[in-house]
């Protein structure tokens, strides 16, 4: 089974980062997952479940997701979710400070094979950004849209001097879908 894909198009990555640049660092809420990281990891939640107690927490055993208040600050983000034709989850933009790691780890439920994957789409980055997915070098470009079967061990490390960055979108697998994906999978 396919682990990593980019996917066959690429979004305005100077409207993204305006999209980005509209939240204040007291608005960036730090991730729920305190115990697998160093540094600055934090989020701005533009989609969550309805009734989130965490906005930034993406409830795998949520039915209902809504923009939240801040996704109407963003002019671009919802354009870039009209290309995913497929029921849409958590919408996310996470941000790994200069500095900052995400130890090695693994999401679970979010592969091609459990039916919701999670597609990540750098707005910011730099050439220091390592991130690692069982064991393989992914580098991802500013604009890309990427699969990766979170399900995998994985861990991220920002040893640049800047912010890095993702719009990080939950997804229902469909047929659309797949069709994005190689032929053997």
């Amino acid at each position: 089974m396919t682990s990593i894909v980019k996917f066959p198009f690429n979004f305005d990555t100077a409207r993204l980062q305006m999209d980005a640049e509209k939240f204040v660092p007291e608005e960036w809420i730090s991730h729920f997952n305190t115990h697998i990281y160093q540094g600055d990891w934090s989020g701005i939640a533009l989609r969550s479940s309805a009734n989130a107690h965490v906005a930034l927490y993406p409830d795998p055993s949520a039915e209902n997701f809504v923009d939240t208040d801040l996704m109407s600050r963003c002019a671009y983000v919802p354009e870039v979710l009209l290309a995913f034709e497929c029921e849409l989850k958590s919408v996310r933009f996470l941000k790994l400070a200069a500095g900052a790691v995400i130890n090695k780890h693994r999401d679970y439920m979010l592969g091609l094979e459990d039916g919701e994957i999670r597609i990540h789409i750098p707005v910011l980055t730099n050439p220091q950004v390592e991130f690692i997915l069982d064991d393989q070098k992914v580098e991802m470009q500013e604009g890309e849209a990427w699969y990766l079967n979170f399900n995998l061990f994985h861990t991220v490390r920002n040893e640049g001097t800047t912010d890095r960055i993702h719009l990080v979108i939950d997804c229902v697998v469909n047929d659309w879908m797949l069709s994005n994906f190689p032929a053997q999978v």
